[in-house]
């Protein structure tokens, strides 16, 4: 569909000339203010940001009977285009060596930090506003319009949980001697962080099976008074009142011996949004599968 108005139609050209101005204005942002600062969107910095932008798709929405922009905001005419510049921006992601999260890029375009890269924090921006305003032109009390709506709430929900809720993602090291109880993790800025979570190791051994694998006999302790005795390995970490507790080295004394274990303890509170997204994308996939199978075997049968 074609929007058409006093002889001037909104197509596909109008949203890759979208798409093009938003990439120049954030490599302007970039080479202006530098990469983009997700350690400022915190909490409750984020909630705030996604409070604004719950609100602005809700009156774009109301308003789009009125502003031809609104109206074709929730077209393909703008969505394709916006979808082709996330998936390149991505594809240049995969394609060049990306600097650990948090990191100076080593690029002087700031490409090799892609997260914090204005143009593409700009371009999804824009591919969630109209992610956005499509699903709230297919919230009708419809059964067929279910399964699409499951899908573009889904990739919303997904691509507003693991945007905003990144800054909330703590990743910290805890290193524990053999007989020892340790309460306090340092970050990368290697500052120290006193956790809700205590890790005291009871044995560090070395496994050969068949490949060496780090395992550690340990009891979790949390200030709520859960205790909880478990086995943490490589590939098999612990989860804990929202923290996961993973197998990361091990550290060498002097004499050689390897009785301290380092443990990596993630914690992000936005993860179960993100899964909620993803489930209600593949729950709709699943139903318009279904769906299309059912009314082809009904044609069939009438066809008969």
């Amino acid at each position: 569909m074609r929007l058409v108005k006093r002889n001037k139609v909104w197509g596909m050209t109008e949203g890759g000339l979208f798409c093009l101005a938003l990439l120049t204005a954030g490599m302007g942002l970039q080479l202006a203010v530098g990469p983009f600062r997700w350690d400022a969107m915190a909490w409750p910095v984020n909630v705030v940001c996604l409070l604004v932008l719950l609100s602005g798709i809700v009156l774009m929405h109301l308003c789009r009977s009125r502003v031809r922009l609104f109206r074709w905001m929730a077209t393909l005419q703008a969505g394709i285009p916006a979808m082709l510049t996330c998936a390149m921006l991505t594809v240049l992601m995969g394609v060049t060596r990306q600097v650990p999260s948090g990191h100076v890029p080593v690029d002087p375009f700031g490409i090799t930090a892609m997260l914090s890269f204005w143009p593409f924090v700009l371009a999804f921006l824009w591919l969630t506003v109209l992610v956005g305003m499509v699903s709230l032109t297919r919230l009708r009390p419809r059964l067929g319009g279910v399964p699409f709506l499951l899908n573009h709430l889904g990739i919303f929900i997904a691509l507003v949980a693991g945007t905003l809720g990144s800054a909330d993602v703590q990743t910290l090291r805890m290193m524990v001697q053999e007989g020892k109880t340790e309460w306090r993790a340092v970050d990368a800025q290697h500052r120290i962080h006193e956790l809700p979570v205590a890790i005291e190791l009871h044995d560090f051994s070395i496994r050969q099976e068949p490949l060496p694998a780090f395992v550690s006999d340990v009891t979790v302790y949390t200030k709520s008074g859960l205790v909880l005795r478990d086995t943490i390995r490589v590939g098999k970490p612990l989860s804990v009142r929202g923290w996961k507790i993973y197998q990361y080295s091990y550290e060498e004394t002097e004499a050689g011996l390897t009785d301290v274990s380092v443990f990596e303890l993630v914690r992000d509170p936005w993860l179960p949004c993100v899964y909620m997204g993803v489930f209600m994308m593949l729950a709709g996939a699943v139903w318009l599968f279904l769906g299309r199978k059912e009314n082809g075997t009904s044609n069939e049968r009438n066809d008969k």
